[in-house]
């Protein structure tokens, strides 16, 4: 969070009272597959495998059914050696960057982007640039991503960073907008760090298309992945890369250093979804559609309907105060249980910004909320 007022406020919330709707929370209510609820795994594998240490690579059934899924899903045809299980996609990210940048380096990050990537960039030593990319889209869909991109592009542009579906504002970008985007991948001999944990959510008729998929692309893209957002398994910390084999086969040794080796219980139920989870799927998708299109009708000021994700992204200048800042009107609102994501979080561009999760809480509690938020931002 960019203020440590608000996070500091954010800490008290327990002893103010009152309802809290944690629209912040890039989560949802909903549970597992019951398939992959971690008692149930735990009573049906009660022999001492469970409790061993796993490959550090990741569990071969695990691994072998990531394989099946990419080739099914996604077009990718791998082997195992092209995948490595991690704790989460933050792992992931985290073991790429270090695996494939150097000191100085330049990483291109398509914004409104993921918190945590900047950070994750600056902490291997290079230089994250902010590139205002999906909302670009969203204004003017004609526009030629490498119009976008090619500006900011040096001779120590090393990866183009890119999230799709986009956190935080739901962009799906379609093929011929990837193919742009990996014109110029191969043109300047760059790498793609292709974030695509929110596939499953897509919405309208929409598809998923994975840029590792089109021509060359392959061999110059890691693709992110998480069993979080698809099955509802945040709290188990387990996602998977694929890449090129050389470059998984360094990344693999960072993930060996750093964890070893994501817990086997997790691993064993982050399977038991990828095996059982269509029905949760395709539940979970008619639910966030939902909710989608009830805080879109009740959130009371106009916002770009997402096409894909768990978030509305807001612009809330239209709703201060006088001088009152974005920030004084989040703390505003959480003074009265309601909390948001601060939209600087995602990118310098968006000051005024917030990001809102309407899968965080069930829909009815999700009317309740927003139409306490409504209310309180009429009054500005």
């Amino acid at each position: 969070m960019p203020s440590s007022i608000f996070a500091r406020l954010v800490e008290k919330l327990p002893s103010l009272g009152g309802e809290i709707f944690p629209f912040h929370l890039g989560d949802t209510h909903l549970d597992p597959p019951p398939e992959a609820c971690l008692h149930r795994i735990a009573w049906d594998d009660r022999g001492p495998s469970l409790y061993r240490y796993a490959p550090p690579s990741g569990d071969p059934v695990l691994l072998a059914a990531i394989v099946a899924k990419l080739s099914r899903k996604n077009g990718m045809q791998v082997s195992t050696s092209h995948v490595q299980v991690t704790a989460g996609a933050t792992h992931a990210f985290a073991c790429a960057t270090r695996a494939l940048l150097d000191e100085g380096d330049e990483v291109l990050i398509l914004s409104p982007f993921w918190p945590l990537a900047r950070g994750i960039v600056l902490s291997v030593g290079a230089r994250p640039v902010e590139v205002p990319f999906s909302t670009e889209l969203y204004s003017n869909p004609s526009v030629d991503p490498r119009a976008l991109i090619r500006p900011f592009i040096t001779d120590r542009t090393a990866a183009i960073y890119l999230i799709n579906p986009n956190n935080p504002d739901g962009k799906v970008l379609g093929q011929a907008e990837l193919a742009a985007v990996a014109d110029l991948a191969r043109h300047h001999g760059l790498w793609v760090l292709s974030d695509e944990v929110y596939e499953d959510f897509i919405f309208d008729g929409r598809s998923h298309l994975s840029i590792a998929t089109l021509p060359g692309m392959d061999e110059r893209t890691i693709t992110v992945f998480s069993f979080s957002k698809s099955y509802a398994q945040a709290g188990l910390r387990v996602g998977y890369l694929v890449g090129p084999e050389s470059a998984i086969a360094a990344i693999r040794k960072l993930a060996n250093h750093s964890i070893y080796n994501v817990p086997r219980a997790m691993q064993r139920s982050a399977l038991a979804a990828l095996v059982h989870g269509e029905k949760f799927l395709a539940s979970a998708r008619d639910e966030y559609v939902r909710a989608r299109d009830l805080a879109v009708a009740k959130l009371g000021i106009p916002c770009r309907v997402p096409e894909a994700g768990t978030y509305l992204f807001v612009d809330l200048a239209g709703a201060l105060r006088g001088s009152e800042q974005v920030i004084d009107l989040l703390e505003r609102l959480a003074a009265e249980g309601i909390l948001l994501a601060p939209g600087e979080a995602f990118g310098a561009a968006h000051a005024t910004w917030a990001r809102l999760c309407y899968t965080a809480v069930p829909r009815e509690k999700l009317g309740v909320g927003l139409e306490k938020m409504g209310k309180l931002l009429a009054k500005g």
